[in-house]
């Protein structure tokens, strides 16, 4: 086997260190560098979107505080709104009521009224038409004709 020949070592130590030399500067000087600013890059551009990133997310906090603020105040405004046409309406309400109990108490009075001037009315007229009935029923179970005066006269004389 020539690997293993001892006349040969020289040479072979030779060309394994000029390879070697050869690989070294290859890579030191032209890979290495060209992988060295790929990873710059690369890490310049992650931490570039990461600051980009962390801007939008504190604009998305900002917006959603402003958003729940004004939120909070559009459900403070409408329920102070609601609050003032539930009072507005029970004050119509109530106003009404009034005014409706007032006409009803008027009617009322009014129909009290009415009432007891029919009342008079017929009490005036009923003992007329009193005396004309039983005047009427004497006449047909007695067969004589009583007059509705004539039975007035004896009632306040009996």
């Amino acid at each position: 086997m020539p690997q293993l020949d001892t006349s040969t070592f020289s040479s072979q130590l030779f060309w394994l260190v000029v390879c070697f030399l050869a690989l070294y500067v290859i890579l030191s000087y032209i890979a290495l560098p060209k992988i060295s600013r790929i990873f710059e890059t690369r890490e310049e551009t992650i931490e570039e979107k990461i600051n980009t990133a962390s801007t939008y997310r504190e604009r998305a906090e900002d917006l959603l505080a402003n958003y729940e603020k004004t939120l909070a105040e559009a459900k403070d405004q409408a329920h102070q709104h609601y609050k003032n046409i539930a009072n507005a309406t029970t004050s119509q309400i109530t106003n009404r009521q009034k005014d409706f109990i007032h006409k009803l108490n008027e009617r009322l009075n009014l129909a009290e009224q009415d009432l007891y001037r029919a009342r008079l009315e017929v009490s005036k007229e009923i003992k007329s038409e009193a005396a004309e009935v039983a005047s009427t029923l004497l006449t047909k179970l007695t067969g004589q004709t009583y007059t509705p005066q004539e039975l007035l006269k004896k009632k306040g004389k009996v």
